[in-house]
C-alpha cells in the first residue's frame, strides 16, 4: 500500500510541475535537446563504431560526432528499428515546440500510445518487406526495418506470405493512424470534399476580386482594404495565448501530443527483449551465403550451329597460311569456348601462335588466345570469347563442394575454368599470392572475394587479417570485422612501419615455436591444445594465421621502396611456417615495383588483362595475359607450375559486401594476440618487464639451475606461457641468456655467485 501511495504522489506532482508554465518550457527545452542530440548520433552513425549490437576494434576511435553515447544510442535505435529511428529526431522536436506553444498540461491517451506502438511496428514490418526495393546511403547493407522488422516478417511470413503480410502491414498502419489522430475513415472523404470545396470557393473569390481590380491599375492599392478580413486573423491568436479561454486548447492537446513521445518509452523497452539475441556475448557464427546474391541465370551460349561455323572458319584460315588442321573437339564455358586444333603431319605449333591475330580477324572476335600444346593433350587450345557472357558470381563457387572439401582456413574461391568447373586453391599452400593486373581489369573485384572467402570459411579466432590500402577507397569497407587486427591502413609510411612489425611478429613465432619444439603453425596450436596446465597457471594461447593484404604496392613502393622490398621479400621467405602469408596487387606490373627478389619469392601469381607481352612476362614469365578479355578474366599460375591456368573470376557486388561485414561487425573482436608493439611501446614493456616482482627470483632461478626456457619458468614459478616469456625476453636484453638459435636451447651467460 506505502508503495502504491508514494507512487500515486510522484505521478501527482509530475503532474502538477508540467502543469506550471515553467515546468512545461523546462520540458520543452529537454525534449529539443534530446531531439538534437538524437538527430546528430543518427546523422554522423558509422558501422565500424562500438555499439550496443557490436563491439569495435580494440583501441580504435569513436568516429561518430556525439562520441560514445551518441555510437551506442544511434547503433541501438537503427539495429532496433531500422530506418524508422529517423522518425525519431522530428517528434522529439516536435513534441518540444509544443510544450512552448500549447498552454495547458501534457495528456497522454491510450488510444494514443497503442496506435503509436502498432504504428512503429507497422513501419518495421513494412520496411523489412521492401529491403531488395528500397536502399538508403546511411543503412546501406543493413535491415530497413531492423532487427523488428526482420523478426516479425521472419515469424509470420510463413503463415500470410508475402502479398498477405504486406496487406496486414498496410491495415495495422493505417489502423494505427487513426488512433493517433482520432480521425474517422468515415469522415476523410467528407473533410476532403469540404476542404476541396472550400478552395474552389476561395479562387472564385480572387478572381473576382482580380476583376474588380484590374481596371483601375494604380489604384490597386486601395481595394486591398476589401480583402482586409485576414488581418481580423490575428485575434484567434490572442486568443489563444490568453489565459482567459483555458478550455478550448486543451481538447486540441489531448489528441496531439500523444504521438511524439510514443517512441521514446518503446524505444527503451524494446532492447530488453533484443539485445539477447544479437549482443555481442552471441557466439560466433560463420555469415550465411543467403548474404550474397544468387547467381543470375546462365546466358545462351553458342549453338551447335555456331560451333561448326567457327570451327570451318578456324580450319579455312589456318589452311590458307598453309597449316593444315583439323578441329578434334569444342568445350564451351561461360564465358570462351576453347576449340582442340589438331595439326597435321609436319606442322610445327608455333606458326599456329603466330596467327592468333589473323584468327582473330576471321572470327571477328576481341582476342583469340592460343594454348600451345594443352597440357596432357597432343592438340592445340584456341580459345575464342563467347557473343553473351555469363557472369561468374562468387556465391556459386562458395557454395560447391569443391570449396567445402578443401577444409582449410585459408581456402580461396578464385572463379570456373574454361568450362565452368569451380576454381578453388588454398593460400596456405601457395603460400603467397601475387595479383597483378591494368586498372578495370577486375584486380580489385578479385582481392575483395579472395577476402570474403577466409570470412566465410574461417572464425576470427582462426585468421587474423591486416589490410594495407594506400588508395583509400578498396578495402575500406570491411573497416569493422573481428577478422581485422587493426582498421585499414591507408597511410604509405604507416603501412612501411606495420610491415616491420609484423615481421617481429614472425621472429617472435620462431622463438616460441623453438621454445616448444614445434616446426609450424599447426604443430604449435596442436601442443598448445594439449598442453598440461598446472591449476592457477595461464594456458598457452593459440596463435591465428597471420593474412597481410596489400593493395597497392606500387605506392608502397614510391614512398619506401628498399624497405617494403626488404620487408616483403623476408616475409614470402621465411613467414610460411608461423602462418604468416602475402597476397600483394599491383595494377603497375613494372620491374622496378615487382622486382626479381619479390617475384622469386611468389609462386603463385595471378594476371588480369595487361597491356603488352611485356607486362605479361613480368608478372608470368609467358605471355598471353595480353589476350584477356577483361572483366575478371585472369591466368593463374600455380605453384610449382609453369602453365598458367585461365579463371573467370567469381563477381562481388559493394553492397554484398557490405551485408557481410554488417553481419560480421556485431561479434567481439577476438582476445588474440596482436603484433608487437612498436619500438617506443617495447622499450616501455621492457621497463614493465623489468619491474615485474618477480623478474629478479626468475633471473637468481635461471642463474642457479643454469636453464633457461620458458616451460622451465612457467613451472617453477607457476605463471603463465605470456608472463614467462616477457621475463625470458627481459633476460635476453639484460645480457643473462643469449639469444635463441634455432632449436639449440638458450645459454645462460652469467654464472652463479659462490658462497
Amino acid at each position: 500500500m506505502s508503495r502504491q501511495r508514494r507512487g500515486g504522489v510522484v505521478t501527482a506532482n509530475l503532474t502538477a510541475i508540467l502543469a506550471h508554465r515553467k515546468g512545461r518550457e523546462a520540458l520543452g527545452v529537454l525534449l529539443v535537446a534530446a531531439a538534437l542530440f538524437t538527430l546528430l548520433s543518427l546523422a554522423s552513425y558509422d558501422p565500424a563504431d562500438p555499439s550496443f549490437f557490436h563491439s569495435g576494434l580494440p583501441g580504435a576511435s569513436v568516429r561518430n560526432a556525439a562520441g560514445r553515447i551518441g555510437a551506442h544510442l544511434a547503433g541501438a535505435l537503427f539495429g532496433l528499428a531500422g530506418a524508422v529511428a529517423l522518425v525519431l529526431p522530428p517528434g522529439l522536436l516536435l513534441l518540444g515546440v509544443r510544450a512552448f506553444t500549447r498552454p495547458g498540461p501534457v495528456r497522454f491517451s491510450p488510444l494514443g500510445t497503442t496506435g503509436a506502438a502498432l504504428g512503429i511496428l507497422s513501419l518495421c514490418l513494412l520496411l523489412a518487406l521492401l529491403q531488395r526495393e528500397v536502399s538508403l546511403p546511411v543503412l546501406s547493407g543493413e535491415p530497413l526495418g531492423g532487427v523488428l522488422g526482420q523478426e516479425l516478417r521472419r515469424l509470420l511470413t510463413p503463415l500470410l506470405g508475402r502479398v498477405g503480410l504486406t496487406l496486414v502491414a498496410v491495415t495495422a498502419l493505417a489502423l494505427a493512424s487513426v488512433l493517433v489522430s482520432r480521425l474517422s475513415l468515415v469522415a476523410l472523404p467528407l473533410r476532403l470534399a469540404e476542404a476541396a470545396a472550400r478552395a474552389v470557393r476561395s479562387g472564385r473569390r480572387l478572381l473576382e476580386v482580380a476583376r474588380a481590380v484590374r481596371p483601375p491599375r494604380r489604384p490597386g492599392r486601395m481595394p486591398a482594404e476589401g480583402p482586409v478580413p485576414p488581418p481580423p486573423a490575428p485575434p484567434p491568436l490572442r486568443a489563444e495565448a490568453a489565459p482567459e479561454v483555458p478550455p478550448i486548447p486543451a481538447p486540441r492537446l489531448e489528441p496531439v501530443a500523444p504521438p511524439p513521445p510514443i517512441p521514446v518509452p518503446r524505444a527503451h523497452e524494446a532492447p530488453q527483449e533484443i539485445l539477447p539475441f544479437i549482443g555481442p556475448e552471441v557466439r560466433y557464427t560463420p555469415p550465411p551465403l543467403s548474404l550474397l546474391d544468387p547467381p543470375e541465370p546462365a546466358a545462351a551460349g553458342p549453338s551447335a550451329e555456331e560451333h561448326q561455323r567457327n570451327a570451318e572458319i578456324l580450319v579455312k584460315t589456318l589452311r590458307d597460311f598453309g597449316v593444315e588442321t583439323r578441329v578434334a573437339d569444342v568445350s564451351p564455358g561461360p564465358v570462351i569456348t576453347r576449340y582442340e586444333v589438331e595439326p597435321g603431319p609436319g606442322i610445327k605449333i608455333n606458326r599456329i601462335v603466330g596467327l592468333a591475330d589473323d584468327l582473330a580477324l576471321a572470327l571477328k572476335a576481341m582476342s583469340v588466345r592460343v594454348v600451345a600444346p594443352i597440357p596432357g593433350k597432343a592438340v592445340v587450345g584456341v580459345e575464342i570469347p563467347n557473343q553473351n557472357r555469363a557472369r561468374v558470381s562468387l556465391r556459386e563457387i562458395l557454395g560447391t563442394p569443391e570449396f567445402a572439401a578443401l577444409g582449410s582456413p585459408l581456402a580461396l574461391a578464385l572463379g570456373k575454368d574454361i568450362a565452368g568447373n569451380p576454381m578453388v586453391a588454398d593460400l596456405a599452400q601457395m603460400p603467397h599470392l601475387l595479383v597483378a593486373g591494368a586498372t578495370g581489369s577486375g584486380k580489385s573485384v578479385c582481392l575483395n572475394g579472395l577476402i570474403l572467402s577466409i570470412l566465410f570459411s574461417t572464425p576470427p579466432a582462426d585468421v587474423q587479417i591486416l589490410l594495407i590500402d594506400p588508395k583509400r577507397v578498396e578495402l575500406s569497407l570491411f573497416n569493422g570485422i573481428p577478422h581485422l587486427l587493426d582498421r585499414v591502413i591507408v597511410e604509405a609510411r604507416e603501412a612501411a612501419k606495420k610491415l616491420q612489425l609484423v615481421i617481429a611478429e614472425m621472429e617472435r613465432r620462431y622463438r616460441i615455436f623453438a621454445e616448444v619444439g614445434a616446426r609450424n603453425l599447426s604443430a604449435y596450436n596442436q601442443w598448445a591444445a594439449g598442453a598440461a596446465v598446472p591449476e592457477g597457471e595461464e594456458a598457452p594461447g593459440r596463435l591465428p594465421h597471420l593474412v597481410v593484404v596489400v593493395d597497392e604496392l606500387a605506392d608502397l613502393m614510391l614512398v619506401a621502396a628498399h624497405d617494403v622490398e626488404n620487408a616483403v621479400a623476408r616475409l614470402a621467405q621465411m613467414a610460411r611456417a608461423v602462418g604468416i602469408h602475402l597476397i600483394v596487387a599491383t595494377q603497375r606490373p613494372s620491374v622496378d615495383v615487382i622486382t626479381g627478389v619479390i617475384k622469386a619469392n611468389f609462386p603463385a601469381r595471378i594476371s588480369f588483362q595487361v597491356s603488352s607481352k611485356v607486362d605479361s612476362r613480368t608478372i608470368l614469365d609467358v605471355n598471353g595475359a595480353e589476350q584477356l578479355l577483361g572483366s575478371g578474366d585472369m591466368l593463374f599460375l600455380p605453384p610449382a607450375s609453369s602453365k598458367p591456368v585461365r579463371i573467370h573470376g567469381g563477381f562481388v557486388s559493394e553492397v554484398e559486401i557490405r551485408r557481410v561485414v554488417k553481419f560480421l561487425s556485431r561479434f567481439e573482436h577476438p582476445a588474440t594476440p596482436s603484433l608487437p608493439a612498436a619500438p617506443a611501446e617495447a622499450e616501455r614493456e621492457a621497463a614493465s618487464a623489468a619491474e615485474d616482482p618477480l623478474y629478479e627470483q626468475a633471473k637468481e632461478l635461471v642463474i642457479q639451475t643454469h636453464q633457461a626456457s620458458i616451460s622451465m619458468l612457467q613451472r617453477r614459478l607457476r605463471v603463465g606461457f605470456n608472463r614467462a616469456a616477457r621475463l625470458l625476453d627481459q633476460m635476453e636484453r639484460d645480457g643473462i641468456v643469449s639469444p635463441m638459435d634455432g632449436p639449440r636451447p638458450r645459454e645462460v651467460l652469467v654464472k652463479p655467485v659462490e658462497p
